[in-house]
C-alpha cells in the first residue's frame, strides 16, 4: 500500500471517529430535560417556602404592630372620665369646630365605620358588632393631671366656667399655642336620664395655677383662679341646657391633641384604621394585612363571682340584649351602671400573608372564642378565595385599667 492510500485510509477511520451520533444525541437531551426538571422542581420547592416564610413572617409583624396599638388605646379607656360615670356614662356627646358640627356628626362615616350612628354618648369602650365581618371598636379617654375628678362648675352665659374647686391638671402647659389649648367635657348632674354634653376648649387667657411659698405656713402652696373662660371661636359655648338651673361638672381631657376619642375598624383592603372622633387628623392606618377583628365585654357584674369587685365575671358577645351598640346608646339610667361594669374587652384578631401560598391542606374556616359557651363563640367559612392564604390567629384581653374604679351609683 502506497503512503498516500495509507493516509487516506486513516482520515476516513478518523472521519467515521469524530462528532456524536443521533442517539448519543437523544441520551444527552434526554438526561439533560430530566437534569432541568428535577432543577426547577427544587426552586420551584424553594421558592414556594419562602414565600410562605415571607408571608408569615409579615402576618407576625402586621399582628405585633397592631397589637400594640390596640393595647395602647383600648387600656386607657375611660381615663379621666371614669370617676364621673354616673354623670357622664350616656351623655350625648355635642361637639363643633369653628361652627362646624362635629357631633353629632353631620353626615354618616365612612367606611370602615359606615354602621356607626351619627349621634354617639359618652361610653369608656363600646363594639359595634360587625357580624360575619370585623367588628369597630370605640373608645374615649381623657389625658389630664387631674386624676378623674370633675370640677362643679356654674356658669352665667357659657363663655366661659367658674370652678368650685381647684383647676389642678389645668393649663400647667399654658405656653401651648391657643389652638392646642386644654379641652374640657362639660356634663349636667342630672337625677334622671343622662342628657347632653358638650367638649368645649379653655382660651389662653386662663391663669394657671402657680406654686409659690407661703412664709406664715413655711410650705409651698398652690393659689388658683377659679374662672376659666372658653374659647368659643372654635369650639363654641356651654348649652344652657347643661348648666341652666341645674348643677354642671367640668372633666378636664388634656391639650386638644392630649385625648382620644377614636373608631378602630378594618377596611376592605385588610387595613387596621383608626378614626378622630373630634376630627383633629384624618383617618390614620396603624397595621396591614388585618383580616379580621372580633372583640368581646369582660364585665364584672356579678354573674358567676362578685359584682364590683375589678374582676372579669363573664365574657358577653356584642349581638346579646342589652349589650349590642344601640342597647348602650339609649340614653336611659340604667345603662350608664351597665356600662360601668366594663373591665376589660377580649380581643381576636386574625392577620392573613400578603400572598396567595401553596399548601396541600388550606384552612376552610376560622373559630374564634372556643372556651366560650357557644353562643358567645364566632366561626366564618372561607370562600375558596379566601383560602388561598394562610391565617394567623391572636386572642389576648385587654384591660380598662381607669375602669377599676367601682361606679358611684
Amino acid at each position: 500500500m502506497s503512503p498516500k492510500q495509507c493516509c487516506s485510509e486513516a482520515m476516513r477511520r478518523r472521519q467515521r471517529q469524530a462528532g456524536l451520533s443521533i442517539v448519543e444525541m437523544m441520551v444527552g437531551m434526554v438526561v439533560g430535560l430530566v437534569a432541568s426538571l428535577v432543577i426547577m422542581q427544587s426552586f420551584s420547592s424553594s421558592e414556594t417556602y419562602r414565600r410562605n416564610l415571607s408571608g408569615t413572617g409579615d402576618a407576625l409583624q402586621s399582628a405585633a404592630i397592631a397589637a400594640q396599638r390596640l393595647d395602647m388605646l383600648i387600656q386607657e379607656a375611660g381615663s379621666g372620665l371614669a370617676r364621673g360615670g354616673q354623670w357622664v356614662w350616656g351623655c350625648r356627646l355635642l361637639v363643633t369646630q369653628s361652627g362646624n358640627a362635629v357631633l353629632p356628626s353631620p353626615s354618616g362615616y365612612p367606611s370602615p365605620f359606615s354602621s356607626v350612628p351619627q349621634t354617639l354618648r359618652a361610653v369608656p369602650a363600646a363594639i359595634v358588632n360587625g357580624g360575619s365581618g370585623s367588628d369597630v371598636i370605640i373608645m374615649m379617654a381623657g389625658d389630664s393631671a387631674a386624676g378623674n375628678q370633675g370640677k362643679g362648675f356654674s356658669s352665667a352665659t357659657g363663655d366661659s366656667l367658674v370652678v368650685q374647686s381647684p383647676t389642678i391638671g389645668m393649663g400647667l402647659k399654658s405656653s401651648a399655642p391657643a389652638s392646642n389649648f386644654d379641652l374640657i367635657l362639660a356634663v349636667p348632674h342630672l337625677p334622671t336620664d343622662p342628657g347632653d354634653c358638650r367638649v368645649v376648649q379653655a382660651s389662653n387667657t386662663m391663669v394657671a395655677p402657680t406654686v409659690v411659698n407661703d412664709a406664715s405656713l413655711g410650705l409651698k402652696v398652690v393659689t388658683f383662679n377659679k374662672l376659666i373662660p372658653l374659647n368659643t371661636a372654635t369650639y363654641g359655648a356651654v348649652d344652657a341646657s347643661i348648666y341652666s338651673g341645674k348643677k354642671g361638672v367640668a372633666y378636664h381631657l388634656g391639650l386638644r391633641d392630649s385625648p382620644n376619642f377614636a373608631m378602630l375598624g378594618v377596611n376592605s383592603d385588610s387595613e387596621l384604621v383608626q378614626y378622630d372622633l373630634l376630627k383633629r387628623i384624618d383617618p390614620q392606618i396603624i397595621g396591614e394585612n388585618i383580616f379580621l377583628i372580633k372583640a368581646r365585654y369582660g364585665l364584672d357584674n356579678g354573674v358567676g363571682g362578685d359584682i364590683n369587685d375589678n374582676a372579669v365575671d363573664e365574657w358577653v358577645a356584642p349581638s346579646e340584649s342589652g349589650w349590642t351598640f344601640a342597647d348602650l346608646m339609649d340614653g336611659k339610667r340604667a345603662t350608664q351602671q351597665r356600662i360601668g361594669y366594663i373591665k376589660a374587652l377580649r380581643i381576636a384578631m386574625v392577620v392573613r400573608s400578603s400572598q396567595p401560598i401553596t399548601t396541600p391542606a388550606p384552612l376552610t374556616s376560622i373559630e374564634l372564642f372556643q372556651d366560650l359557651g357557644s353562643t358567645r363563640r364566632f366561626s366564618r367559612t372561607l370562600s375558596t378565595e379566601e383560602q388561598r392564604y394562610q391565617y394567623q390567629t391572636y386572642e389576648w384581653v385587654i384591660p380598662l385599667r381607669s375602669m377599676r374604679t367601682p361606679p358611684n351609683i
